[in-house]
């Protein structure tokens, strides 16, 4: 989708070709009339009768006889019009009336909400995707990503189900690299996983999508909004560890924790409870639960050798560390170790308590690169020891492999290691290069390592 795609990460791909390119959809021949409703035009000039080939929001992508939208904030300098009519586009869809010349047989239609009308034209183009697929949203401030993991197993699997997260794309032919859909994007993706002959799909409505009226378009089965009280954690009953209890309309749920999923099982009960609130029979909730897979980068454990636990977790921000440090403090009879950096080019107001959280809830605290971009890395690691204690204590290992390494030499029997902050990114962004960096390759490496393998 858009943003930098060099290859679906290591042992996602499925068969099929990868898809077009971003922002640009081909599937089928319609005419502009029929897919641009008269409720959405305020005025055309020129034949709406002409046959589209495409769809493009991207000057870059239009290939002839496509459809161009301009959805370029109001006051942009360069919109891609002229673009767009040179690479072949035969009608642009603006809010305004564009720049380019008319004698060259180009149809402009102007709309309010260049935005919705491209969801609309989308939804059309690929023949009402959403209404072919039982679609279940998941929202909210925090978990989305997880609990429409765990949803996507109890409600069917990958065989049943597609997932749209911001780990990957789960189309159910092929699983790509994943990144916020724009309203084409999202019609286009949908429309694979119907191709795929799946029954619906899971949906994670991320920040990109806060505000998008198109999705009100959408025909969704369901919509699970994690900051509703109905998904409070408050009908959870304890149970340790290992096992999981919480009632519901239908009573009492109760079955254990898989191992895998010890490190999500706050979140658990959030994907269980929706699951047997539209319709999954307890016993197959129970079933499913069992041989659900780890959550890519969240609360993720990779085996080692060793009698000590590697946790691989997104947690990027203080609050998130912290809730998943003392996740990780109940399941450890030992001691904690950290690894842990900040982005750069973004907000440094993050960094200083990021180490102070780390400080606090781990024995040992590793600091290291974590897509410095093109900031210095010194800058961010002395911005990020301001918030330490005791500054001394702590290791600054600016190569993540050495760091990762470093913390995991340091653990023994019954202590954990927690790698935090990329999650299941496949690549580091250091200057203009993206460089192979997956937190889990580099555990399984320090293990081959150790192996003489």
């Amino acid at each position: 989708m858009s943003g930098l795609l060099l290859a679906p990460p290591a042992g996602l791909a499925r068969a099929g070709r990868l898809p077009p390119p971003a922002n640009r959809a081909t599937a089928r021949r319609a005419r502009l009339g029929d897919l641009l409703t008269p409720e959405q035009r305020v005025a055309a000039v020129g034949p709406l009768d002409r046959l589209v080939a495409g769809l493009a929001a991207d000057a870059r992508q239009v290939v002839s006889g496509s459809v161009f939208f301009d959805v370029a904030p109001a006051g942009t300098a360069l919109s891609g019009l002229d673009e767009a009519v040179s690479r072949g586009a035969v009608a642009v869809v603006s809010p305004r009336r564009p720049r380019v010349a008319l004698g060259r047989g180009l149809t402009v239609v102007q709309v309010l909400d260049p935005l919705r009308a491209l969801a609309g034209v989308a939804r059309r183009f690929f023949r009402h995707p959403d209404a072919s697929l039982r679609l279940h949203a998941v929202e909210g401030e925090h978990g989305k990503t997880t609990v429409a993991h765990l949803l996507q197993g109890l409600l069917g699997g990958p065989s049943e189900l597609g997932l749209l997260s911001s780990v990957h794309h789960d189309l159910g032919s092929r699983v790509l690299p994943a990144a916020t859909p724009s309203p084409l994007e999202f019609h286009a993706l949908l429309a694979q996983m119907r191709d795929a002959a799946c029954t619906g799909g899971v949906i994670e409505l991320g920040a990109g999508h806060a505000g998008a009226g198109w999705l009100a378009d959408v025909t969704w089965a369901s919509r699970l909004d994690l900051r509703s009280a109905e998904y409070s954690a408050g009908a959870v009953l304890p149970a340790g560890n290992q096992q999981l209890r919480l009632r519901w309309a239908g009573g009492e749920f109760v079955a254990p924790i898989p191992a895998s999923l010890r490190g999500v099982s706050n979140h658990l009960p959030l994907a269980v409870r929706a699951a047997l609130q539209w319709g999954v029979a307890p016993a197959l909730v129970a079933e499913r639960l069992a041989q659900l897979p780890p959550v890519p980068g969240r609360g993720e454990p990779v085996a080692v050798p060793g009698g000590f636990d590697v946790w691989v977790d997104a947690a990027d921000r203080p609050e998130r560390l912290a809730h998943f440090l003392t996740r990780v403090r109940t399941l450890t009879p030992g001691r904690v170790a950290v690894v842990l950096g900040c982005p750069g080019e973004c907000d440094p107001a993050p960094r200083p308590a990021l180490t102070r959280v780390a400080e606090q809830g781990a024995d040992l605290v590793v600091l290291t690169a974590d897509n410095p971009r093109s900031e210095p890395l010194e800058r961010i690691l002395s911005e990020m020891l301001q918030g330490a204690v005791s500054p001394g204590s702590i290791r600054c290992v600016p190569d993540r492999r050495a760091a990762v390494g470093a913390a995991l030499d340091w653990a023994r029997p019954g202590d954990a290691v927690v790698i935090a902050g990329r999650g299941a990114e496949a690549f580091q962004r250091i200057e203009r290069v993206a460089v192979p960096c997956d937190d889990r390759r580099l555990v399984r490496d320090w293990v081959r390592g150790r192996s003489g393998r």
